[in-house]
This record gives C-alpha cells, sequence and structure tokens, in this order.
C-alpha cells in the first residue's frame, strides 16, 4: 500500500517578535513625535520637558527592539522562513487596516471649529496660521460693513466707537463713546452733582439687555436725578484694560465714585495678547494690552498695539510681537511636520501633548499680576480724589459649582479675599433670585433683568455712603463740560 506523504503543517507565529515588532513601531513614533519639541526649544528647555524622558526612553526601547528584530531575523528565518514571514505579516496587515480604519474615521468625525478640527473634544494639532488669517479678515470685512459698535484702539485693543449703534440695534454710544439711552447723546453736557462711573467688562457694561434694563441706568435711577452715572464698561475687557481704559477715559472726568466690575474670567483676560490666540471662539481679531508684574510694579509691554490689518498681514504667528507672552501659545501648536497630514497622527500627537504639557500660564502669576492691577487702580482713584469701589460678580458657572460646594471660593475671590483687597462681593445678593431669574433661560451668559435691577438695588446704599463722603466737586463738573 502506497502511503500519502504527510502535510507539511502550518507554521505558527512567533510570538515574541510579534509582540516586539508593536513595541517598536509605537517607541519609534513616541520618539518622532517626543523629538517635535526639541526643533522648537531651545536644548535647556527641551531637558527639563516631560518630553525629554518619553524621547529617551522610547529611543533605548527602540534600540532594544531592533536588536531583537535583527537577532530573530539571523537566527529564525534561515532555519524557518515561513515563520518569520507569517509573523511579519500579522504585525503589518492589522496594523495596516487599523491605521486606515481610524485615518477614515477620524477625518469622517471631525467637526470644523475656530480653534481647527475637532475629534471628540480633542482640537487636531497643529494649528494653521492661514486658518486663523481668513477667519480675521472675514470678521474684519464683516464689521466694517456694519459699522462695528466696537472698534480698535492702540491703547486698549477695543472700545466702543463714539455715537454708534450696534447691529442688533440694541446698544447705542453718547458722541464720548459711552453707553447711551440712543446714538448721538453728549454726556458732558447735562452732567449732575455728583458722578459715579462704572468701568469693567460685558458684565458692567450690561450685555444682553437694554440701556433701560442695565444695572448701571437702574442705579442712576436709584440715586436720583443729582446724581449722572457713566458706563464705561466694554465686552470682554480684563481687569488691565479696565485700568487703562479708567486712566486714559474715565479719569478727566472726575467722577466722585468709579466702581470697577470684574469676574473670574477677567483675570484669565489680563494674561492674554491676543485674543483670538487665548480664547479663538471669541470673535475679536485684536491685540490686547499686556502687563508684567515686577514686584508690586506694573510694566505695560505692548503699547501701541498692532492694528487688526498688520495682524492679518503677518506671515506667520512667529511674526507677532509679544506672542510669546500670550498663554494660549505654544511654538510646537503651530509647527507642521511630514506626518501631519495624517488627521489620526494629529490626534494622537493632541493627546499626547495634552499630557505632556503643563499649564499654559501660572495660577499664582495670574492671581499676582491681576492683584497688582486693582491694587494700582485703588491707588490712582484716591490719588484723583475719587472714591474707588471693587464689585465682583458671580457668574452662572459660580452658582453651579456653589450648589455642589457651598465652600468654594472662584479665583476672582481669592484674590481679592486673600490680599484684603476692599471689595463687594454680590454672590449672595445673587443668590436670593432663581435661577431663571439670574441668567436668561436661552443660554446667554449675562444678567437677566431682573438680576440688573437686584445688582443695583444691593449697590445703591453703599454708594450713596461713599457720595455722601465728601462734597460735591462742582469745578469738576464745569471742566467736564469743557473738555470731557
Amino acid at each position: 500500500m502506497n502511503r500519502v506523504p504527510a502535510r507539511p503543517s502550518a507554521p505558527r507565529p512567533d510570538v515574541l517578535l510579534l509582540v516586539v515588532l508593536h513595541v517598536l513601531e509605537v517607541s519609534a513614533w513616541l520618539a518622532v513625535v517626543a523629538s517635535y519639541r526639541k526643533s522648537i526649544w531651545p536644548l535647556s528647555g527641551f531637558l527639563a520637558s516631560p518630553s525629554a524622558v518619553v524621547f529617551l526612553v522610547a529611543c533605548l526601547v527602540l534600540l532594544f527592539a531592533t536588536a531583537v528584530v535583527v537577532h530573530r531575523y539571523r537566527t529564525r528565518r534561515r532555519h524557518d522562513p515561513r515563520r518569520f514571514g507569517l509573523t511579519v505579516a500579522l504585525n503589518v496587515v492589522p496594523v495596516l487596516l487599523f491605521l486606515t480604519a481610524g485615518e477614515v474615521t477620524v477625518r469622517l468625525l471631525s467637526r470644523a471649529t475656530p480653534r481647527g478640527p475637532v475629534f471628540a473634544r480633542t482640537v487636531l494639532l497643529p494649528h494653521q496660521w492661514a486658518d486663523v488669517v481668513k477667519r480675521n479678515t472675514a470678521i474684519l470685512e464683516r464689521v466694517g460693513v456694519t459699522s462695528s459698535y466696537l472698534v480698535p484702539d492702540a491703547h486698549l485693543g477695543w472700545v466702543v466707537g463714539p455715537d454708534r449703534r450696534s447691529a442688533d440695534g440694541r446698544y447705542f454710544s453718547s458722541v464720548e463713546g459711552i453707553r447711551s439711552r440712543q446714538s448721538g447723546v453728549a454726556f458732558a453736557e447735562r452732567p449732575g452733582r455728583r458722578r459715579v462711573a462704572l468701568v469693567g467688562d460685558s458684565f458692567t457694561f450690561g450685555l444682553d439687555v437694554s440701556y433701560e434694563d442695565s444695572w448701571g441706568h437702574r442705579l442712576e435711577r436709584a440715586l436720583g436725578p443729582d446724581v449722572q452715572v457713566l458706563n464705561f464698561g466694554v465686552e470682554a475687557y480684563g481687569v488691565d484694560q479696565a485700568l487703562l481704559r479708567y486712566d486714559r477715559d474715565v479719569r478727566r472726568w472726575r467722577p466722585d465714585v468709579v466702581i470697577l466690575g470684574l469676574i473670574d474670567h477677567d483675570l484669565l483676560r489680563s494674561m492674554a495678547v491676543y485674543f483670538f490666540v487665548s480664547f479663538p471662539s471669541w470673535e475679536y481679531p485684536f491685540a490686547k494690552p499686556r502687563f508684567v508684574a515686577d514686584g508690586d510694579r506694573l510694566v505695560l509691554l505692548n503699547v501701541p498695539l498692532p492694528s487688526p490689518q498688520a495682524i492679518v498681514a503677518a506671515r506667520s504667528i512667529r511674526d507677532l510681537p509679544f506672542i510669546e507672552y500670550d498663554p494660549g501659545y505654544r511654538a510646537e501648536d503651530w509647527e507642521w511636520h511630514a506626518l501631519d497630514r495624517s488627521y489620526l497622527h494629529r490626534l494622537a500627537v493632541s493627546t499626547y501633548r495634552a499630557w505632556s504639557s503643563g499649564p499654559r500660564s501660572s495660577r499664582a502669576g495670574m492671581l499676582s499680576l491681576n492683584r497688582e492691577l486693582v491694587r494700582s487702580f485703588i491707588r490712582q482713584t484716591r490719588a484723583e480724589g475719587s472714591i474707588p469701589l471693587v464689585v465682583y460678580f458671580p457668574s452662572d458657572r459660580n452658582f453651579r459649582v456653589l450648589a455642589k460646594d457651598p465652600g468654594w471660593r472662584s479665583l476672582a475671590q481669592t484674590m481679592l479675599r486673600s490680599n484684603d483687597i476692599p471689595h463687594m462681593d454680590l454672590t449672595a445678593c445673587l443668590a436670593a433670585l432663581s435661577p431663571a431669574d439670574r441668567f436668561p433661560a436661552d443660554g446667554r451668559n449675562h444678567f437677566a433683568p431682573r438680576a440688573n435691577a437686584a445688582v443695583a438695588e444691593c449697590l445703591r446704599d453703599s454708594v450713596r455712603r461713599l457720595l455722601s463722603a465728601g462734597p460735591p466737586r462742582a469745578e469738576a463738573r464745569d471742566g467736564s463740560r469743557r473738555g470731557g
């Protein structure tokens, strides 16, 4: 009987080699990603970063894995080439399928945002300066046609334009650039015996409500016909811009009382240089002033500011003056490499950088700078013979956190209380209202009309006491008629 020759058994994969091949690929990718930062940072900065550790460990693992693969190739391929080839195929094919499927998935599910493509809440780095220029140019063209309520300013970044009406018809400004009931008003022509000036951000301005519903106007009505309240608030201002607004535009009006209103986010804004870098979802194609604190002394870095037209004309973000002082800027987030054509690679890089990068700005540095800004405001107003009043406004987020942790304190509250800065905290005042009366139900995050009324009521008696602290400054009123 003829015996059928036995068929050779199918080769089995080399499990150790398969694992080592995957380790080699991952370590090679980590070494490449970690080395990106070395091309941008000085060597000393790179060596002090977490990426240096990742790079060195990845290189060591890569060398070891390569040595194992070479050893396996030399010792196994000669005796069992089928097994070696099968192992390599079992590595390469699944990796290619994974990369292809991942690339298609990330591309299809990414959505365009002002920050760039976003996949599952992760911004896909790097950013593209050309996209920023395109968006800012479109904003400038649009507001140029509609005569924007806010206009560029070389000293403040942006300011309320004189004698303006907003596109939606809700906001008006006087001939002096102060919020008013209607355009064409001249506040200097009808001063009161007493004058209160408001300076700050959109919460001070009264964004999302009419002039009649703003707390500034309601406060004026509560104080009586002898008191004039001037609202110098400007949307999106930081504490630094509010200070400069007082120094340049408010001081010459010689007010009896000056109210500085602030929220938590103002502290972050004081650290920014370019709003579209630190807060890219906001449509402000402007530069803004930036202070640094030298002990208890403030140093203003970058005034006069570049115009919006000069900003969009820059060839790259690195050409923007003082961009390195903006906490939203990291040089490596704007550097492009060959692998960045892949969305899957960009997702992996973005996830890695979120893990390896430290905070964008120092909490201690932010508190220190804003402390000096508020102290400077108090010193300057007192030196001019006015009475300062610092007012803290809680945001909707503050109330949400306080509902879970009644002992929680915000950044601004921490800055004001820990430095014994005299101020009024309106959290308790507004807590008496229902959530629907504090903020509109449509998702807008500024005070609703009822909250504006509560702010005016809570401030009324304190402002009255401050106004009664000294005689009216009639000579100052006359001076404002001539040049205010």
